[in-house]
């Protein structure tokens, strides 16, 4: 019988050591994929089911093409300019898309959390052999379902469903990054900073407020402000009632 952390505790004790020491990831990152990998693929496929429907033997066969996969904090998942063979679903971790400019500034365009996919908007730049527009990297230690190309085709061309399946995702996709750049050019920065709660959840506890604020466009100088401001506006009305 194979030793592993489920049927030898003195040997999975070994090795979860030597396994977090050589990807340089968390303990509690390598148990929560390692316990509870049923449940990951559970999460996703609720996700898969709250855009299409598909029989217990075609999201069989779909899940068993996909893997389940661990980065570390500071990971670069996908690199802009690169063709890409996967996408990936979150089930733990958080990750920023961004793009380097010719003057070294970092340019943050979204988040991808829990409950989201990760592209690098790739899949859908036929023109340019499927190169990614973006660089995907992890604000924290990850977990995600990954989903080659190759099974994205198999869904298209053998799951009833699965060429809706894949046009809703992607203009979900589309429609966030739209909503960004529209945002972005017709609100105020504090009316995107209210929104960042909104849109991602526990974000200020999750991110460091340097991101927060190249993502906002702004100093981190002028993100403290900003928020000391907001606070201090919720305590008035607080005290007002």
């Amino acid at each position: 019988m194979r030793k592993t952390p489920f049927t030898a505790p003195i040997w999975g004790v070994f090795y979860l050591i030597a396994y977090c020491s050589n990807r340089k990831i968390s303990k509690d990152i390598f148990l929560l994929k390692i316990y509870f990998m049923p449940e990951h693929f559970d999460i996703f496929k609720r996700f898969i089911g709250s855009f299409v429907e598909m029989s217990e033997s075609e999201m069989t066969n779909f899940i068993k093409q996909c893997e389940l996969v661990d980065f570390s904090k500071g990971d670069l998942i996908i690199k802009a300019g690169e063709a890409q063979n996967n996408l990936y679903f979150i089930t733990k971790g958080i990750v920023k898309n961004f793009i380097i400019t010719d003057s070294g500034e970092m340019k943050i365009y979204n988040f991808r959390l829990e409950n989201m996919t990760v592209t690098g908007y790739a899949h859908y730049n036929y023109k340019d052999n499927l190169k990614a527009l973006v660089n995907t990297q992890c604000i924290e230690d990850c977990i995600m379902i990954k989903v080659p190309l190759v099974t994205i085709h198999y869904v298209v061309n053998h799951i009833k469903f699965g060429e809706r399946l894949g046009r809703l995702l992607a203009e979900a996709h589309i429609i966030e990054m739209l909503n960004y750049i529209i945002n972005r050019d017709s609100k105020s920065i504090i009316e995107r900073y209210d929104f960042l709660e909104i849109d991602y959840p526990n974000i200020h506890q999750r991110v460091p407020q340097r991101i927060i604020a190249s993502y906002l466009c702004i100093t981190p100088v002028h993100l403290s402000n900003l928020k000391k401001s907001r606070n201090f506006s919720i305590e008035k009305k607080l005290e007002s009632k």
